[in-house]
């Protein structure tokens, strides 16, 4: 029996597991399109030094702006104690002129006191200054020249408790409310201690209120005297008092208002005496 020599070829080889996946390994092995691959050997040999000077820019460029922004920050660093310093030498100063301020405005409201002692004593020797007395009395009360007690409503409102930007009052929150209690009928009002007057302003500076040129903090306690029986509801249904309870229904604002038997409205400390003058002949 003759043996048969194996094929020139070699005996078969044996077929690749994934040879079914060929497209899939020819994507793996060539992920870049042939017309990119040409393109890119084709390229212009001046364009490389070109790129490489780019990126040799940018590179230095960003060195640069690293470093700027380094000695920017050592100089914040450097100068942020001197800062501080200057901050707390500022608050300082704003506290001894409040005090200043505060013990001024006593002053002058006991000198005040005196000069209208002093005035009622000289006009109750005639009837004449008597009646007298009774008309400034009047007029200082209108005005707010002098302090006044009496029964009357006691508001305090206050922002929000988690207040954010729309729960925060605003000046104009607090003009509504006044003006709602004089609309009630209220004779005499203050708001933290200070008398509202016609002269008086409410206002806003930056994120606190102030009256009287003053800044106040929250919460904020508003004095009114007036009749108890009446000056709550008509608060109530003014526009002041509605404006202040959408507040506190929408926004969580709070307040509080209680009717007092006995309140303490102080005179107005900056208020100067004005008249009118006569001109030409009589």
């Amino acid at each position: 029996m003759t043996q048969q020599a194996p094929p020139k070829d070699g005996p078969p080889k044996p077929r690749r597991v994934d040879a079914s996946m060929s497209l899939l390994n020819n994507l793996m092995a060539h992920p870049l399109d042939e017309g990119y691959a040409v393109a890119a050997r084709t390229r212009p040999k001046q364009d490389r030094p070109a790129r490489a000077r780019h990126r040799v820019m940018l590179i230095a460029a960003t060195l640069v702006l690293g470093f700027l922004l380094a000695v920017a920050a050592s100089q914040n660093y450097r100068s942020a104690p001197e800062a501080e310093k200057q901050r707390r030498e500022l608050i300082t100063r704003i506290n001894q002129a409040d005090t200043r301020l505060s013990t001024m405005r006593t002053q002058q409201a006991q000198l005040a006191d005196e000069v209208r002692r002093l005035q009622a004593s000289g006009l109750s020797n005639t009837s004449s200054g008597a009646a007298l007395q009774q008309q400034l009395d009047a007029l200082e009360l209108q005005t707010g020249a002098i302090a006044v007690t009496g029964p009357g409503l006691k508001a305090v409102v206050d922002d929000a408790k988690d207040a954010d930007k729309e729960g925060r009052l605003l000046d104009v929150d607090l003009q509504q409310l006044v003006n709602g209690l004089w609309t009630a009928g209220a004779e005499a009002i203050s708001v933290n201690g200070h008398r509202l007057t016609s002269m008086t302003a409410i206002r806003g500076a930056g994120s606190a209120i102030t009256v009287d040129y003053s800044s106040l903090t929250p919460p904020y306690t508003v004095l009114a005297i007036g009749d108890t029986g009446t000056l709550p509801a008509r608060f109530a249904q003014s526009s002041g008092g509605q404006w202040v309870q959408y507040l506190v229904s929408n926004f969580d604002v709070r307040m509080t208002i209680t009717t007092e038997e006995s309140l303490l409205v102080p005179a107005d400390a900056t208020i100067a005496l004005r008249y009118a003058k006569v001109s030409g002949p009589r």
